[in-house]
């Protein structure tokens, strides 16, 4: 008996910037994919702010980037500024070794607007708007999802749910998942601006360490800007948005007469996460597991993160019927990164406050915060990924200062220094080494690495490698999975057919 009720690889509740994100990565593995979204086809939101180049280099793997980059403003720098003006850090934003700028800064509903018509016209991706999720249920390996929308009810069948539903998630809320609080709550007025005219103001992301109220102004366009003032304790929300209240707040930067006010509104700026971010066969991606401080404006990026972790492996469940366990190692590997992410988050936040009174009570801004907690807030890459690399889908015979580490898109480069590695992996396991290698392998390792879709690359004829890869390639061959993250590395110890069958083990 045929079911009449529509079925999908993927149903995703949520179809902001995460949501579109995933439904793309979701079509690049020919995953059928139904977006559930509540409010109508016109609706933006304005959350959002900045890409990283790891974001970035996702987005043009993904075939988003061409089309969203003319929306893409990339400041001269990021910066820590005192009440008087006085650098505590600064640092130039610059292109990193993935051939991107290390952050540019957009007006979200400018790039909602184009990623969503994308989705729309992609054969592999259903919407259904004005649909509002209200219930589901997990039977038979599968996830039931009911839908209202009006007086209509709807019914639809995935093998996963993906919660993409924000802060306020349905699914989460459903799945009663316990939530860890990092104890860290601050309110803050965001406030996005258009310029009138030829005005012009700095193009820069900077944390303002005022000692009235810490304030943060990131420039998103040449004529678009967003301040963000901290609320100061008893102000009243409904005092706080009035228009001629935010006025006051701006005309240290620019006349009121110079620009319109676009969009107002107060969030909590806080840090927790849920204990597991999967329960059977639903997923939570982003703000629907975790919220963090945007002081170092890595909410989006890190569900973007997220999604780069997920996708691969539950494509190699429904393509390459793998062992669904595998599906299991999204949590363990990216629970600890979220944390040390919201750490630093919160370390950046009260830095800030730090600064702010120590320049209110004339103190030595060295007495005011260690230098290790400065370092753990701004400036500095987090080096998670080099660390508790022993959970999850790696080889547990490595090294952890290999293993888990993100190989840059420029160790390989053609003549014109373009960054390849990505175009040559694609969206697949790949093996890099110095010679042809099957016959290293077992005839039946082979084969089944053939039919997972490995590639296998030997031959950089006309390409330029990074001193990473190479050294990697003097020592033996490498196991890539799809995330650009390194599998192992054989050696003396072990060699490609060994950590081949390891690879198997943990995902056949």
């Amino acid at each position: 008996m045929t079911s009449n009720i529509n079925q999908y690889d993927v149903a995703i509740v949520g179809f902001g910037l995460i949501g579109q994100i995933c439904a793309k990565v979701c079509s690049r593995y020919n995953l059928r994919t139904l977006v559930i979204e509540s409010r109508s086809d016109a609706e933006f939101t304005s959350n959002a702010i900045s890409f990283d180049d790891e974001s970035l280099r996702l987005l043009e793997g993904i075939g988003l980037y061409n089309a969203v980059k003319v929306f893409l403003n990339k400041p001269d720098f990021t910066d820590i500024v005192l009440t008087n003006g006085r650098v505590i850090q600064r640092n130039p934003v610059l292109n990193t070794d993935n051939g991107f700028p290390s952050i540019c800064t957009f007006f979200q509903p400018e790039i909602e607007k184009i990623i969503r018509e994308i989705c729309m016209a992609d054969k592999n991706i259903d919407l259904l708007f004005d649909n509002e999720p209200i219930n589901f249920i997990t039977n038979d390996n599968k996830v039931r999802l009911d839908t209202k929308s009006g007086n209509k009810l709807n019914h639809f069948e995935a093998l996963y749910l993906l919660a993409c539903d924000g802060i306020n998630s349905f699914v989460r809320r459903k799945l009663d998942i316990e939530t860890v609080d990092e104890r860290y709550s601050k309110n803050w007025l965001l406030v996005d601006i258009l310029l009138k005219d030829n005005n012009r103001l700095e193009n820069v992301f900077r944390q303002i360490c005022d000692d009235t109220r810490p304030t943060s102004y990131i420039s998103l366009s040449n004529k678009r800007h967003r301040f963000e003032f901290q609320l100061l304790a008893g102000e009243q929300h409904q005092k706080v948005i009035k228009k001629n209240n935010i006025q006051n707040l701006i005309s240290k930067w620019i006349q009121h007469d110079h620009y319109e006010i676009e969009n107002v509104s107060i969030q909590n700026f806080r840090g927790s996460y849920a204990k597991t971010f999967q329960k059977d066969n639903i997923f939570l991606i982003g703000d629907s597991a975790y919220q963090m401080p945007p002081y170092a404006s890595q909410g989006l990026n890190t569900g973007i993160r997220d999604i780069l972790n997920l996708i691969w492996k539950i494509n190699l469940v429904v393509h390459s019927n793998c062992n669904k366990n595998l599906l299991l190692s999204y949590s363990l590997e990216r629970t600890e990164q979220i944390k040390q992410t919201i750490k630093s988050s919160i370390a950046l936040g009260q830095l800030i406050d730090s600064l702010s009174m120590a320049f209110q009570k004339n103190m030595p801004l060295e007495e005011s915060i260690a230098p290790e907690a400065r370092d753990q807030a701004f400036g500095r890459k987090n080096s998670i990924e080099e660390k508790d690399s022993i959970k999850g889908i790696f080889s547990h015979s490595q090294n952890e200062l290999i293993i888990n580490r993100r190989l840059s898109n420029k160790e390989i480069t053609n003549n014109e220094n373009d960054g390849c590695l990505d175009k040559l992996v694609g969206n697949c396991f790949a093996i890099f080494s110095s010679k042809d290698i099957k016959n290293k392998l077992n005839d039946g390792v082979y084969e089944k690495l053939v039919n997972l879709n490995f590639k296998f690359i030997h031959d950089y004829a006309g390409f330029s490698l990074g001193s990473e890869l190479s050294e990697y390639l003097e020592i033996g061959e490498i196991i890539i999975r799809p995330d650009k993250k390194i599998y192992g590395l054989s050696s003396r110890t072990i060699d490609i057919n060994q950590l081949a069958l390891e690879l198997l083990s943990q995902i056949e």
